[in-house]
């Protein structure tokens, strides 16, 4: 019976995540037709070409967070999405935005954890003038096995499957190009500033179900899983971009703000007023070109949380210190389209084990 309900639940998610792939899948092909079109007409004819198109890989059209150019004005790029996390811990950020398990009320105590978390998505891209605005739509499919020691009998162990699905928090950003490299000074970086919004428009973590689970002797806990902090939020950064040819150093920082919230008493349980903690965060990185279309990217990430409040008082195992090692490759099919491949390695316990990132920056106008 418990294989029968594991299967099951995977096959709930896989269900899910087809689905939302497919639709991923729906937004993206009508772009990849026109891109590998364009990419049999169009070959570099001459010297001069070949090196503009090498310039074009060491600068990808990826985020800007990663060492990326803006836009060119008005043109329009969807970037479809797919991250995989796998995760063996209670207190995980997967961005700057999402802070899974913030809020410990009622604890569950658990001796081991896998987590599973597939986020595709989408991001819809417009450059204007020294500017690009962006918006970034997430959906998440999230799977648990929790193992405990079994009620009443710490030398027997019983596990519980729990998965779920819903869209996350829709993301907003501006990015301006403030200085441009060598305008005003030789050793002058490019430097590109942003600032953001999250709207709360994923499923919040006081809202969920809880039931009675039998497994763990009738102990009552949530049956779906927060895809969002519940919080609207806000963000600054800036990101300085440096050439040193063939490669490109690039620094992130970025600073999130959460704004509290009076949740009140939902389902019996009194949240009060609840602050999120929160989060900084730095990424330092090299791009290296290796040939006209494909580059290697390495970078290293840190984000801290502060520790989340409730009713003013600070909430204890609430502070994240999440480190990963990011290597990935970035492949210039075509001007309009690129592919962007990332494998995160966590360094800290509140950090994904192991993460993998495609992008797909695909121009449509």
């Amino acid at each position: 019976m418990k294989i029968k309900n594991q299967f099951l639940a995977w096959g709930d998610v896989m269900k899910r995540l087809i689905i939302a792939l497919l639709l991923c899948y729906g937004v993206a092909w009508p772009g990849v037709q026109l891109c590998w079109a364009e990419s049999e007409q169009q070959a570099p004819s001459t010297v001069g070409e070949e090196r503009r198109e090498e310039k074009k890989a060491t600068r990808p059209a990826t985020t800007v967070e990663k060492g990326g150019t803006l836009l060119p004005s008005w043109r329009f790029v969807i970037e479809p999405s797919f991250e995989y996390d796998h995760i063996s811990g209670q207190n995980v950020s997967i961005s700057g935005w999402t802070v899974f398990e913030a809020v410990l009320i009622g604890q569950l105590a658990i001796e081991k954890l896998k987590r599973d978390i597939f986020i595709p998505g989408v991001t819809f891209r417009l450059g204007l003038k020294d500017a690009e605005l962006n918006m970034k739509v997430p959906y998440f499919i999230r799977s648990d096995q929790m193992i405990r020691p079994a009620q009443g009998d710490p030398s027997r162990v019983v596990e519980k499957d729990i998965s779920d699905s819903d869209i996350g928090d829709l993301e907003f950003y501006f990015y301006y190009h403030l200085l441009k490299e060598g305008r005003w000074r030789s050793w002058v970086p490019d430097t590109i500033v942003r600032i953001g919004m999250k709207a709360p428009t994923g499923k919040d973590p006081y809202h969920l179900h809880r039931e009675a689970v039998p497994e763990f002797g009738g102990l009552v806990i949530p049956t779906e899983f927060p895809t969002g902090t519940g919080h609207w939020g806000t963000s600054a950064g800036v990101t300085f971009i440096k050439s040193v040819d063939p490669a490109v150093i690039f620094l992130n920082l970025a600073y999130y703000y959460n704004f509290e919230r009076d949740v009140g008493t939902v389902n019996g349980i009194n949240f009060g007023n609840i602050k999120l903690g929160n989060s900084f965060e730095y990424s330092i990185g090299l791009i290296f070109a290796l040939q006209e279309r494909l580059s290697l990217n390495f970078a290293l990430n840190q984000r801290l949380t502060g520790k989340t409040e409730q009713n003013g008082s600070r909430l204890a195992d609430t502070q994240i210190n999440a480190v990963s090692f990011n290597i990935g490759a970035t492949y210039v099919v075509s001007p309009r389209l690129t592919f962007d491949f990332v494998v995160g390695i966590g360094l800290s316990q509140d950090a994904p084990d192991v993460s993998v990132l495609l992008r797909m920056p695909i121009s449509v106008r």
